[in-house]
């Protein structure tokens, strides 16, 4: 009462310097409220320039202060400050009592409220930054974490609210608010789903911020950009952003990179087609042609079998084999070899099965695109040929021999 008392009599003699105080009723009031929301203004203005111009002068980039001490935390500082010096200066121009003062006495709760929630997100929005500026948990997915601490301070936020609107005890609608969970949890459901696929995301370790991840049936190749409540962002190769929520990624089958990096090795996996009709036995020039071919000369003098019993085809494999071995990207801690698949009516493949020592995309394009043409280029010193269906000059050139037979006929 005595710093009201003081407060009032300070607006009294204010008005009566200003040639205000013979003002009746309302009158009175309003130049006293016109007076207090001044008053109030300039010190939010005034407050917002220091703590700007402090920030201006304080170095505080790329450290963990330029996360806390950044523009809009000071400008929600300064108007959080002059909310509370005009609840302070209320009685000065309306009356507690009053209807009017009731009212606005109200409103500043409110205000209060929710001044205060958001200093509250700003802190913890503060804190998840710093935390996630630290390397061993850049990239975890904590902005879903961030986001439901964040709806959990704005829902008890909200009941405060509602409390100071209707005048009500908060206790008795925090009772209340069980019986509606049913119908908010309806409300909700997608949400609710995405918030536990996302705990389940990240609990499970199942994909982050930065791993490559492949769903086909989403239409989703790309890397993981960011990860929040609802959505998971993926930029593609094309530069292309798509959104997929949580819970599809959960309950659906996607495939994560992030292994093949962190194994060290990735994995080739492809195959030519061998024409059955060129695979044959080894003559003694065909033998002396390939004893030729550097990796060769050692293995082709070293067979004590018939010279009938080596296929062109074997000697071929064992090539590559032996040329995989001699390369200095193929992986050796890793399983690799060569093989043969199923036969089909387009020939024999026969598949290299080996892993590269880099994991970067662009050179492990490059390493295989290289292999394989080597393979093709060598394929004909071992009298074998890599099956193609017939092209348009293919049945062109067949026309043109059935034509000369028929002449030379």
């Amino acid at each position: 009462m005595k710093e009201n008392t003081f407060l009032l009599e300070w607006m009294s003699r204010l008005l009566e310097w200003l040639g205000l105080n013979s003002a009746e009723g309302g009158y009175k009031s309003l130049f006293a409220t016109v007076i207090v929301v001044v008053i109030c203004l300039c010190i939010w203005r005034l407050l917002t320039y220091l703590f700007l111009r402090a920030n201006k002068i304080q170095d505080y980039i790329n450290t963990p202060l330029e996360v806390i001490f950044d523009v809009p935390n000071l400008k929600k500082m300064a108007l959080t400050i002059s909310v509370i010096i005009f609840y302070t200066m209320l009685p000065l121009a309306f009356d507690p009592s009053s209807t009017v003062g009731v009212a606005v006495r109200k409103g500043l709760d409110v205000m209060l409220v929710w001044m205060f929630t958001s200093a509250i997100n700003s802190v913890v929005r503060t804190i998840f930054s710093l935390v996630y500026q630290k390397r061993k948990t850049t990239g975890a997915p904590l902005k879903g974490f961030m986001q439901v601490v964040q709806i959990v301070v704005w829902v008890v936020a909200i009941i405060f609210i509602v409390s100071i609107i209707i005048d009500k005890s908060p206790t008795k609608l925090f009772a209340g608010l069980g019986a509606s969970l049913a119908v908010l949890s309806f409300v909700f459901k997608d949400t609710i789903l995405n918030l536990v696929s996302g705990i389940l995301l990240s609990s499970d370790k199942m994909v982050k911020v930065g791993d490559w991840i492949e769903m086909p049936s989403a239409g989703i190749d790309g890397t993981v950009i960011d990860m929040s409540l609802n959505t998971v962002k993926v930029r593609g190769w094309d530069n292309t952003v798509s959104n997929v929520s949580p819970y599809t990624l959960t309950t659906g089958t996607f495939k994560n990179w992030e292994g093949m990096f962190a194994s060290g090795g990735r994995r080739i996996a492809r195959f030519v087609e061998i024409d059955i009709n060129t695979v044959k036995f080894c003559s003694e020039e065909l033998l002396a042609r390939i004893a030729k071919v550097e990796l060769m000369t050692e293995y082709v003098a070293s067979l004590e079998r018939p010279v009938q019993g080596v296929s062109n085809l074997e000697l071929l494999r064992v090539y590559i084999e032996r040329y995989m071995e001699s390369q200095e990207w193929l992986n050796r801690d890793m399983l690799h070899m060569v093989r043969h698949l199923q036969s089909s009516d387009t020939g024999v493949p026969l598949q290299v099965y080996a892993f590269t020592k880099t994991t970067v995309w662009v050179e492990y394009e490059r390493i295989q695109a290289a292999l394989f043409e080597h393979i093709m280029a060598i394929a004909p010193i071992f009298d074998i040929r890599i099956f193609q269906r017939p092209s348009g000059s293919d049945l062109e050139k067949r026309v043109s021999l059935e034509e000369m037979e028929e002449i030379c006929g």
